[in-house]
């Protein structure tokens, strides 16, 4: 069985993790799901948001067998969409494995590492969440040990022209959270 590591991204690799989620959105459009499609051309914003996480050093890249195949991004508060909790918990977000590699269990596996990584920094709870509307995405999740335990309501502006004409996007999601 191929190796699976994962660890901290480079400043190199900003645009190796747009290009990951540009790939799961087109895959997902592919299906007509409709989630993640600003990842196609993202704007700014969301842009900003990728390089906030990576100021922050919470980005992390997927690897198999030395090749990087994926990447995600973890934090130890999220108060964006979980507000502020108390409790010991690793927030995954901008989770995605290589769309040529889907059917070979790598996405579970990267879940399975990234929760005894966060037990090891002394975490209860691996977190997430997931677009109400994508009920594929929700049942993997649920199939992989999550349960869900709220909504949430996420407003954001796709350009700052929008933003001025009071144009927001706003997407329902579901939280989902694994006891570690």
């Amino acid at each position: 069985m191929a190796e699976i590591t994962f660890r901290e991204a480079t400043p190199a690799e900003f645009d190796t993790v747009l290009v990951f989620l540009r790939e799961a959105a087109l895959w997902l459009r592919e299906r007509n799901i409709n989630y993640w499609q600003d990842w196609i051309s993202p704007p700014a914003n969301l842009v900003a948001w990728i390089k906030q996480g990576f100021d922050n050093n919470e980005f992390r890249m997927v690897e198999k067998d030395g090749a990087t195949v994926g990447c995600f991004r973890l934090q130890w508060q999220d108060p964006v969409f979980w507000g502020k909790q108390e409790d010991n918990a690793g927030y995954i977000h901008s989770f995605t494995i290589s769309r040529d590699l889907a059917g070979q269990g790598l996405g579970e596996r990267v879940l399975e590492a990234i929760g005894a990584h966060c037990r090891q920094e002394g975490k209860e709870f691996l977190r997430l969440d997931c677009g109400e509307a994508a009920r594929g995405l929700r049942s993997y999740y649920e199939r992989n040990g999550f349960r869900p335990v709220g909504t949430a309501k996420v407003k954001y502006f796709r350009s700052e022209t929008l933003k001025t004409q009071g144009c927001d996007v706003e997407e329902d999601l579901v939280l989902y959270e694994k006891r570690l």
